[in-house]
């Protein structure tokens, strides 16, 4: 059965800052911000996805105990990167990898795509999305900022203000200015 694109009330948040999950035709799509590596990534996913498929499950009255299979959407959960640490364009972390007997062991799996969105990386995917290509090249240059002594502060004022001239990302830094 397809599911239908949802409205917004439909919108499931996770609750977390920095994540975002929505249904679209019938994928489950989780997106998170990452600026620290964290292999245990896919627990928290699993996490995630488990409390998104409950009240999903709930709000539609499936039932679980029924004869018949429900349906569910895929899930697909990203992480994208965006820290000092230097990390290839895209890595598959694996749940299964923090099990006893390591990956392919136990009944469960959770895939997570760690995409690295630091500038000179996934230009494919940049170039596809303007405002992530724009979010890379501010947080890009509060990470030069920052190489060349500035204080955090100054370093993000810095960005704010060459991003708000230069029209980057320039509607949203300008209402979070004030």
């Amino acid at each position: 059965e397809e599911l239908e694109i949802t409205t917004l009330e439909d919108v499931i948040y996770v609750g977390m800052k920095n994540d975002v999950s929505f249904l679209f035709s019938s994928t489950l799509n989780l997106y998170e911000h990452q600026s620290t590596p964290n292999p245990n990534m896919p627990i928290r996913g699993l996490f995630y996805i488990a409390r998104i498929y409950q009240n999903y499950i709930k709000k539609r009255g499936l039932n679980l105990y029924s004869t018949r299979q429900i349906s569910l959407p895929v899930p697909v959960y990203v992480v994208f990167y965006n820290g000092t640490e230097e990390l290839e364009d895209e890595t598959t972390l694996y749940l299964s990898d923090a099990f006893s007997e390591g990956r392919g062991s136990g009944c469960l799996e959770c895939r997570c795509m760690l995409l690295n969105i630091n500038r000179g990386h996934n230009r494919g995917l940049l170039e596809k999305c303007r405002r992530l290509e724009e979010y890379s090249e501010f947080v890009s240059r509060i990470y030069d900022a920052l190489s060349k002594g500035m204080s955090l502060k100054r370093a993000i004022e810095t960005a704010m203000d060459s991003c708000i001239e230069e029209g980057i990302l320039k509607d949203m830094l300008i209402r979070q200015k004030t």
